[in-house]
């Protein structure tokens, strides 16, 4: 059975895409000892970490956030349309997808290996700065990956693009607002989603090794294009998620992949859900 949980009249199921295999080599400014112990067992400094997806129905709309990798990255991964399947949800009847941020391992996964769209009746909803980030000419001084990263997108956004709504920040759309946490790129999104009575947050990259930047949120990765932001934003959701008790959706976070944030003297430490 996939797991769930409800908040108010909403439930939400977490659909995995996969593993993805990354590594210590990636965080910034933590002496390598204590990122090991933080991290658990690793293969030379490799470990995997999952890639999550959610689904929830309102109003006749099904709506997924993120969209997974695709085939493009590893072997690993682009389970995603598969395992909707199994879990009785045919990529088809798909009718909006949130989209946290357009990284590989959250918009890849849009597109089949031809280029076709995977859920050819899904609007995408994108905040407008991660739109122009990504569809837009490469700045001077980017990097070879984040060259690439442009590249992919408009492979990506491609056969969406009469069915793309650009949002702006705090802009709601049937009950799911966009807050603006950006740092890890221009535009990262986290969606607050209304379940009526109460909410649930999917945070996208916010936290991309959990084991790590929960408890330690000053510890930024080179996967951030501005690591200062991205630490900023990182303390703000966390404070907020511990404050108001919401439930997270974590695309990084283990299995079950969702739970709450909690004060842990000056940090904070997560609680998966039963």
């Amino acid at each position: 059975m996939q797991p769930s949980f409800k908040v108010g009249q909403l439930e939400v199921r977490a659909f995995n895409d996969g593993i993805l295999k990354t590594s210590l080599d990636l965080v910034i400014g933590m002496e390598r000892a204590l990122a090991e112990s933080l991290a658990g067992p690793t293969d030379h400094g490799s470990f995997f970490i999952p890639v999550n997806n959610f689904v929830f129905e309102r109003d006749g709309k099904i709506i997924l956030i993120d969209a997974g990798a695709g085939n493009t990255m590893q072997k690993t991964l682009g389970k995603l349309p598969e395992n909707l399947r199994a879990g009785g949800i045919a990529p088809e009847a798909i009718t909006h997808i949130l989209l946290t941020h357009i990284h590989p391992d959250h918009a890849n996964g849009l597109v089949d290996d031809e280029g076709r769209a995977h859920y050819p009746n899904a609007e995408l909803l994108v905040h407008e700065t991660e739109m122009d980030f990504w569809l837009g000419e490469s700045v001077p001084g980017e990097n070879e990956n984040t060259k690439r990263m442009h590249a992919r997108a408009r492979i990506d956004l491609a056969p969406y693009h009469d069915r793309i709504r650009r949002v702006r920040s705090g802009e709601e759309l049937f009950g799911c607002a966009a807050v603006l946490a950006a740092g890890h790129t221009p535009g990262h999104t986290v969606w607050r989603v209304d379940g009526g009575g109460a909410a649930f947050i999917s945070w996208g990259d916010i936290v991309h090794f959990s084991a790590i930047q929960i408890s330690h949120p000053d510890t930024p990765l080179t996967y951030d294009l501005d690591p200062d932001r991205a630490v900023m934003a990182r303390k703000r959701i966390l404070d907020m998620a511990a404050s108001e008790r919401l439930m997270v959706a974590g695309a990084h976070v283990n299995a079950p992949g969702f739970g709450h944030v909690v004060r842990k003297g000056l940090s904070y430490a997560f609680e998966p859900s039963a």
